[in-house]
């Protein structure tokens, strides 16, 4: 029997939590997530965020399912819905999502395509009167600063650097 994949709202914050909760009811789910840094009081966290903040997606292979009970699942609102219609969302659109995430189930946001480099290559850094330095990208930090792991002194330290000065190795 061949089942569809349908979106699912769930409550600010709550995708992880709704995610278990639908997988205790033995529903496959698929929540896509990033990774992300966050501040917060001088401090500095990479940590995992949906792709599509309060959505996930779960696949029912009964057409009959019982909508109150995947609607009144704990730390879910419900399916997306029209009226009485449940639109499936589309396997070329899961299954492509899918094939971007890794191991981890974790998904690039276009890093590599965008820059040519992503977390954990090796990149050139252009210093001060055009030197090159050589380190591993450790992270993105916002739209216009990458943090670079360089070894100093026997030792990995993290720089923060113009994301302009940095290229591919």
């Amino acid at each position: 029997m061949v089942g569809e994949w349908y979106c699912v709202k769930t409550h600010p914050r709550k995708e992880f939590f709704a995610k278990r909760q639908y997988e205790n009811q033995s529903i496959e789910v698929f929540l896509p997530v990033t990774r992300r840094i966050t501040r917060h009081a001088r401090k500095v966290r990479e940590v995992l965020s949906p792709l599509f903040p309060g959505y996930l997606f779960i696949y029912l292979h009964d057409m009959n399912a019982d909508w109150v009970a995947i609607s009144s699942t704990r730390g879910a609102i419900g399916p997306v819905r029209f009226g009485d219609y449940y639109p499936p969302v589309p396997e070329w659109f899961i299954q492509g999502l899918m094939d971007r995430a890794d191991e981890n189930g974790l998904i690039s946001v276009g890093v590599k395509e965008k820059f040519g480099f992503a977390p954990g290559d090796r990149v050139r850094v252009k210093g001060p009167n055009d030197t090159i330095i050589e380190g591993i990208l450790h992270a993105m930090d916002g739209k216009d600063r990458a943090i670079i792991l360089l070894d100093m002194l026997k030792k990995q330290v993290k720089a923060k650097v113009p994301l302009s000065s940095v290229r591919a190795a």
